[in-house]
């Protein structure tokens, strides 16, 4: 995809050479690292990994592993279950019952496909966090007491449109991602700089937790024409 090379001295590597180097297995002292501790050692790329502000140790150098991943969603879930029972005693107190449970507008089709690494791994969103959650009725007493719209499971509408989006975020994604990748490797023109890249990655993160949020109410006035 990039057709433009990247000098270090005499040898022109491309982007994708580069990618190359960052394997995902871990270095001696066992940690998984995007790019790897020899490359600090490699008199071409070291100086320019430096230049750009990277060290071996930098967080953003880290690599997250499965077992890494499998404990924050563990953490995440906790939480959610805990904000469930929350809204369940308020509601409860209120209403006299409430057995309301969680709807995820991004949902587990996303999460656990092709899509998913994209925005757990590249952004840093957790689908069980407030942003991308309503709370719903779980039975016909809840809705009626309560007031709230019924869980209606899944809907394809709304897993349809969101995956259009995602798709729509994750190519915007990677063109940032490529742009940066030819600063990074030393290209001219069409690169941008780190800087400008995390910027980039920040924006897109909050326009898809505002996205999310504007689907919210209208899933819900959706559901409650629905339902009746």
């Amino acid at each position: 995809m990039f057709g433009q090379k990247a000098t270090f001295g005499k040898r022109q590597h491309s982007f994708a050479e580069l990618k190359e180097m960052m394997r995902p297995t871990p270095d001696a002292d066992g940690v998984t690292r995007v790019f790897s501790k020899e490359l600090w050692d490699d008199p071409k790329v070291g100086p320019m990994l430096r230049e750009l502000g990277f060290n071996p140790d930098d967080p953003r150098n880290i690599s997250k592993t499965a077992e890494d991943y499998i404990a924050m969603f563990a953490a995440a879930k906790k939480r959610l279950e805990e904000r469930a029972a929350a809204f369940n005693r308020d509601m409860t107190n209120r209403y006299g019952y409430c057995n309301a449970v969680p709807f995820l507008v991004i949902d587990h089709t996303i999460w656990d496909g092709e899509h998913g690494a994209f925005l757990y791994a590249s952004l840093n969103l957790i689908g069980f966090d407030d942003w991308n959650v309503l709370m719903l009725a779980g039975d016909e007493r809840t809705k009626e007491l309560c007031g709230i719209a019924g869980h209606p499971g899944t809907v394809p509408a709304v897993s349809k449109a969101v995956h259009e989006f995602v798709v729509a975020w994750k190519e915007r994604y990677e063109r940032a991602l490529e742009a940066y990748g030819v600063t990074a490797a030393g290209g001219q023109g069409r690169g941008i700089s780190r800087e400008q890249y995390e910027m980039e990655k920040d924006e897109l993160r909050q326009e898809i937790i505002d996205k999310v949020g504007w689907m919210k109410p209208r899933i819900i006035n959706e559901l409650l024409r629905i339902q009746g």
